[in-house]
């Protein structure tokens, strides 16, 4: 588990088998059952939920998009986490924000920009990418960090979003979108507001400690903090 990024920022964010032998009804049991791993929707408070929102087991994360243990978790459970929890709809998985940093925000932002059925899309490539554009955020000099602080909140996400090379980075996995469309999506002040009120809510309600941080059910899972950790405890409950 990682605790958020203090040292360098200051917060600001499925066999088919006997086919042939199949009865019609059988055949149409398989063709109507839903895909619950391509289904997204979005929470009352602005987290994007996969899987059977009504489900009765609710699986939620608390994540940075500049903490590499997020971004490790997305590699190792994303397989695993929808064929094996959320195919069947019993269980849903809602990512939620917890903003650390100005970078963090500005790459929430750029996750959310686009159609939300597409949201999962964008964020895995974003946390794939993490290492690149981290890499250009810790070389970046003091003069363009300050500007960072420094000046409308818009614009200091821009040049966030511009230094880092995030506007191409977004285009790879959201090919149409627009600078003008990105800049939009960077100065909307409700997801902005959002975003502020899960870290809130993660802060003061759920008290987590770091990130990622994982509750089901609205329980906190302590000592879970990445996919080794995470999946016995979804196995057994």
């Amino acid at each position: 588990m990682i605790a958020p990024l203090r040292r360098l920022f200051a917060f600001t964010a499925f066999a088919i088998t006997g086919l042939a032998l199949a009865s019609p009804a059988s055949q149409s049991i398989a063709q109507s059952a839903p895909d619950w791993t391509s289904r997204v929707s979005q929470s009352q408070v602005g987290g994007h939920i996969a899987g059977n929102p009504a489900a009765a087991r609710k699986l939620v994360e608390y994540l940075s998009y500049t903490c590499p243990h997020c971004a490790a978790f997305e590699v190792e459970s994303h397989d695993g986490l929808r064929r094996g929890y959320l195919a069947d709809g019993k269980m849903s998985f809602e990512l939620r924000n917890y903003v650390s940093n100005p970078v963090d925000l500005t790459v929430a932002l750029l996750a959310r920009c686009g159609e939300p059925t597409e949201f999962f899309r964008r964020h895995k490539g974003l946390l794939f990418s993490q290492r690149a554009w981290m890499a250009k955020a810790n070389a970046s000099s003091r003069e363009s960090r300050l500007a960072w602080y420094e000046g409308d909140i818009d614009a200091r996400i821009k040049r966030i979003a511009s230094d880092l090379g995030l506007y191409d980075e977004l285009r790879r996995h959201a090919p149409q979108t627009t600078n003008a469309q990105i800049d939009i999506c960077l100065a909307n002040k409700a997801e902005q507001a959002k975003l502020t009120a899960m870290t809130k809510f993660a802060t003061d309600q759920v008290k987590i400690e770091g990130t990622p941080s994982f509750t089901l059910n609205g329980k906190l899972l302590a000592g879970a903090y990445d996919w080794k950790t995470l999946e016995p405890l979804l196995a057994s409950r």
